[in-house]
This record gives C-alpha cells, sequence and structure tokens, in this order.
C-alpha cells in the first residue's frame, strides 16, 4: 500500500479522502529536495544580494515580491501534494470478461470512467489522471490539476524574477565596459549557484505550465491519445475547459492555492 488517506464519520461522502499521501521513496526524496531548492533560493538571495546592497528600498520590493513568489509555490506544491488527485474506490479485482457498471481496472478493481487510468505508484485509479509527478509525490488528476498548474506559474516566476534581478545587473556592467571576458573579477560562487538553480527552475517550470495549459485548454491528460474521438465526452470550447479546472466563474481565487475549485460536474454546468 503505496497511499495513505484518511476520512471523518461525519462526512456525508465518506469514500472521498480528506487526507492524501503518496509514501513513495523516490516521490519524498524529489518533493523534499524541491522544497530546499526554493528555501536555499531565499536564503542565498538575501545573504549574498539583498543585505549587501544596503538599499532597504530596493531589498524590500525585489525581497518581498521574490518571497511571495515562492510561498505561492510551495504552498501550491504543497496543496498539489497532499490533495487526493482523484482516485477511484478500490475493489476486488475483475475477473475477465463484461462487467456491469463499466470496465473494471485488472489491478484495483474500480470502475473506470473516460480519462481514468491506474498509476502504479498509488496503487489507485485516478480520474483526469495527466502523469505521475515525482516532484510533487502525488498524481496530478482532476481533483489537484490547479494546484499543479499554480505551483508550475508561480516557480516560473519567482525563478524569472531571479534571473532578470542577478542578469539584469550584469548586461549593464557589460554594455559600459565594467566587466568583460578578460576581467580578473569573478562573480561569487553563491551567486553563480542561485543563478543556476533560478535558470534550470524557470525553463523546468515554463515548460510543465505550457505542457499544462495546452492540454487543460483542449481537453487532454498527458497519457490520453493526440486526437479526441468525436462524440467522446469533453468540453465545448478551451474557455470552458480552463474554468473547469480553475473554477466557475473568474475571479482571485483562480490564482489562489488556499481556494478549492468546485467539482469537476459543478463547473461544466455553468
Amino acid at each position: 500500500m503505496l497511499s495513505w488517506a484518511g476520512t471523518t464519520e461525519m462526512d456525508p461522502a465518506a469514500h472521498a479522502p480528506r487526507v492524501w499521501f503518496v509514501l513513495d521513496a523516490l516521490g519524498l526524496v524529489c518533493a523534499t529536495a524541491t522544497w530546499l531548492l526554493v528555501m536555499s533560493e531565499g536564503v542565498v538571495l538575501l545573504c549574498a544580494w539583498l543585505l549587501p546592497v544596503r538599499h532597504p528600498a530596493y531589498s524590500l520590493v525585489h525581497g518581498s515580491l521574490f518571497y511571495l513568489l515562492a510561498f505561492l509555490a510551495l504552498a501550491s506544491h504543497a496543496r498539489t501534494m497532499l490533495t487526493d488527485p482523484g482516485a477511484l474506490p478500490a475493489g476486488a479485482p475483475a475477473r475477465p470478461g463484461p462487467t456491469p457498471g463499466g470496465p473494471h481496472c485488472p489491478l484495483c478493481g474500480a470502475i473506470q470512467p473516460p480519462g481514468a487510468h491506474h498509476c502504479s505508484v498509488c496503487e489507485r485509479c485516478i480520474r483526469g489522471m495527466d502523469h505521475h509527478c515525482p516532484w510533487v509525490n502525488n498524481c496530478v488528476g482532476e481533483d489537484n490539476r490547479k494546484f499543479f498548474l499554480l505551483f508550475t506559474l508561480y516557480t516560473a516566476l519567482a525563478a524569472l524574477h531571479l534571473l532578470l534581478l542577478l542578469g539584469v545587473p550584469a548586461l549593464r556592467a557589460y554594455a559600459l565596459g565594467e566587466w568583460n571576458l578578460r576581467t580578473t573579477v569573478q562573480p561569487r560562487g553563491s551567486l553563480v549557484f542561485l543563478f543556476l538553480v533560478a535558470l534550470k527552475g524557470f525553463l523546468f517550470a515554463a515548460v510543465m505550465f505550457t505542457v499544462q495549459i495546452h492540454t487543460i485548454l483542449t481537453d487532454r491528460t498527458g497519457i490520453e491519445p493526440p486526437q479526441r474521438q468525436r462524440g467522446a465526452p469533453g468540453l465545448v470550447s478551451p474557455w470552458m475547459n480552463l474554468k473547469a479546472v480553475l473554477g466557475h466563474r473568474p475571479s482571485p481565487a483562480w490564482i489562489s492555492p488556499f481556494a478549492s475549485p468546485e467539482p469537476r460536474a459543478m463547473s461544466l454546468q455553468l
């Protein structure tokens, strides 16, 4: 049993997990590394850049912006990791042959609606499964896709802010002739580390965010075939597809990792 979920007796929908956590060694290592990298960026930025410049307004503005984005990124990561992605109730493995109520998963016995797939790490079938991401130690599915999208968005924005914060002064100094390839002055190792981590984080998060936006707007997942069958269940427009993930009406809750989206069925009706 690699995943753990708990419910409360007072919950009328007792089959819906209130707490979700995947016990996977690789996922725990990757998720911990993600938090350590983001927090180490914050420490290095403060000690090697914001404090030495000795301009309170500059440090306050850029520090506040980065730490806000980093906080939102980690909050989104935590919501993605600890939210049930849409696990279907498991049952006895189905016997060969047709069964009532739809196809059964031969591994966990769950009745699979369209778009559901079995995850070998979570050992459950997940509604609207896009992929299993070790960096969030969870599947990305119908019920936590918004949080994963926000995680990639805020990670990309925080990394881009660092790249501009470090890169613009270097380019300005190079343009003014204050630094060139023959200079004996070398940048501090901490700032090189910060720049490289930010560059890697930006490339990874920006690509993932772009992929997620494309698949959401086209109502696909990462493991579905490129072309949907005509007449298959789906939404009528990219705008409706986006609202099904973020919420039925545009609001600040769309960009908040603390606001849970409405159930997909409700979003389809509104």
